[in-house]
């Protein structure tokens, strides 16, 4: 049965609602401080962003946690790759880009493994490495934690993806900064803009 459209609008309209309200209320989060979330959480939010949609149940896809010491590892991926790239980096340069890995106290790297398939193109595949992700931050959302999905040129830098163990194949679709907010984010703009009625 579907729910009561008018429910929908208000607070107490019943779980519905509920789902509604969160979707809606989601914001990006680039304060973000200790605590992450914990191991079973973590688990429990991935868990959650796998019921993506996925055309043929291929599942083409991967998390790679680093949170903890791990972070101080990818830091110095992260200044190794960019030394690459910019040889005139000072070293506060790339004290900057070791920075990074420290914005908040977990990141969630979401990989997009597409895989060679008759009928499911690899467009498709890294759709719902997509989707996943945005799942992952909803997840985050909903058990009280800040996240923010950040993307960059460093997914494609050959230390960085040899420091992932990404396979040639691999791409990073996300990397989901999650923490405890220690901001507030702006205010979600209206939707009647992004909105074309056909008649």
């Amino acid at each position: 049965m579907r729910p009561d459209p008018g429910a929908l609008a208000d607070p107490g309209g019943g779980p519905a609602a509920e789902v509604l309200t969160g979707l809606r209320e989601r914001r990006s989060c680039a304060g973000l401080a200790a605590p992450a979330p914990a191991p079973d959480e973590l688990r429990a939010m991935l868990s959650a962003a796998m019921s993506a949609p996925d055309h043929g149940r291929l599942k083409p896809y991967r998390f790679i946690v680093v949170d903890g010491p791990a972070r101080a590892a990818l830091g110095d991926a992260l200044a190794e790759a960019h030394a690459e790239r910019e040889p005139s980096s000072t070293a506060a340069d790339l004290d900057r880009v070791r920075a990074k890995a420290h914005r908040a106290p977990a990141i969630v790297v979401v990989v997009a493994a597409p895989q060679p398939h008759p009928t499911v193109p690899a467009w498709e595949q890294r759709a719902t490495a997509v989707c996943v992700a945005h799942g992952v931050v909803l997840a985050a959302d909903e058990l009280g934690y800040g996240a923010i999905w950040r993307t960059g040129w460093f997914g494609e830098a050959p230390k960085v993806r040899a420091h992932l163990g990404l396979a040639d194949h691999e791409d990073v679709t996300a990397w989901i900064y999650l923490g405890t907010p220690s901001t507030r984010p702006a205010p979600r703009p209206a939707v009647e803009p992004a909105i074309t009625w056909l008649t």
